[in-house]
């Protein structure tokens, strides 16, 4: 059992732009309510809906695109101890990333996970020739690039593939670009974004990121494929965290949002907020159509059950330890309910099978 960090190629220093997510990754105050009971279900059932579409075999080679302290290795392990996912196979893991603070964690937190080691390199140059079964990626890593760079380093993993003549399952996770934190940026799909949310004492920095929407990533995953002569088999997509993004609690780029994320840990945590600061907002008429559309019947039905908490008077009467969390799990049915992969909600995520073209 090892765990190293290695650098193939690329030798070029981190420019820190992470390191307050050295501190963040191993503060305590990290996984919130919000993250373990809204959050972490959709990863895993991102994660679930990859390995269904991975080949059968007694090993399972991983990619970790963006693998930062190894959050995607841990996410494995987690997901097999709580879904008793015995059978889960042997893994052989592999993380890539530029951030070498965060890489050295990575290599500290998991020295005793077998066959996993944490390189050096950036994803649209240092990808390894050799194929992987399942090229995860979480924490938007693709929005560092713009819209031709994910598309040359879809083309060059999905060639890679093509030249090996296997079959691939890419997570592709990225931000989307019509979550209500960043409303007054949605006329735009590149910008300077900031992880203020991190929980570090250290200043983070802007740096430009991409936003996408459902009609434009799957347009690059398509284009890719037929640049690389490979076949998109299958392909799902997912929004997470609609209402409860962290930068509704930071309010970093839409200071109007009321606070959702802080409200939302007070009643999973057992404290009732008022009703009236929960409620779901409108969005502008001059929206994109789908979604306006969407907004219009998640407003609807979230709202519906803030109303139905406020008429319930036996509700009122039950002690905040009780009433808090159940508003908070009718709410959050409502979020997983209505999450449909249009690129409304803090991260937008493509699970993609690929293969030769036969």
């Amino acid at each position: 059992m090892h765990s190293s960090v290695a650098s193939p190629k690329h030798e070029s220093a981190s420019d820190g732009l992470y390191a307050p997510g050295v501190d963040h990754y191993t503060s305590p105050h990290r996984r919130d309510p919000v993250k373990k009971l809204w959050e972490e279900p959709v990863t895993f059932a991102i994660l679930q809906a990859a390995l269904a579409e991975v080949p059968q075999r007694q090993d399972l080679s991983v990619m970790d695109i963006g693998c930062g302290a190894g959050e995607g290795l841990h996410l494995l392990r987690a997901l097999s101890a709580t879904r008793d996912l015995s059978g889960l196979p042997r893994l052989t893991y592999r993380g890539l990333d530029l951030d070498e603070g965060l890489l050295s964690l990575a290599a500290r937190t998991h020295h005793e996970e077998d066959d996993a080691e944490f390189w050096h390199g950036d994803v649209r140059t240092d990808l390894p020739e050799t194929p992987f079964d399942l090229y995860l990626s979480c924490g938007v890593p693709y929005s560092h690039l713009t819209e031709d760079e994910l598309r040359a380093t879809l083309t060059r993993l999905f060639d890679i593939v093509r030249r090996n003549h296997t079959r691939s399952v890419a997570v592709i996770d990225v931000l989307g670009r019509h979550s209500l934190e960043w409303l007054p940026q949605w006329g735009r799909s590149r910008w300077p974004y900031r992880m203020s949310f991190f929980q570090s004492d250290q200043q983070t920095q802007d740096v430009p990121m991409t936003f996408w929407d459902a009609h434009h990533l799957n347009a690059c995953i398509s284009a890719a494929a037929a640049d690389a002569g490979c076949r998109v088999q299958r392909r799902r997509l997912f929004d997470r965290s609609i209402m409860v993004g962290r930068h509704t609690a930071t309010g970093h780029f839409n200071p109007g949002l009321p606070p959702y994320r802080s409200l939302i840990n007070q009643l999973e945590s057992g404290t009732m907020v008022p009703l009236e600061q929960l409620r779901a907002p409108r969005v502008p008429d001059d929206s994109p159509e789908a979604v306006r559309a969407f907004f219009g019947r998640f407003r609807a039905q979230w709202n519906a059950v803030l109303d139905a908490a406020a008429s319930q008077a036996p509700t009122r009467l039950l002690p905040p330890d009780v009433a808090g969390p159940m508003l908070a799990r009718g709410l959050r049915a409502v979020e997983h309910r209505l999450a449909c992969g249009l690129g409304v909600g803090h991260s937008l995520t493509a699970v993609i099978t690929v293969s030769e073209r036969t």
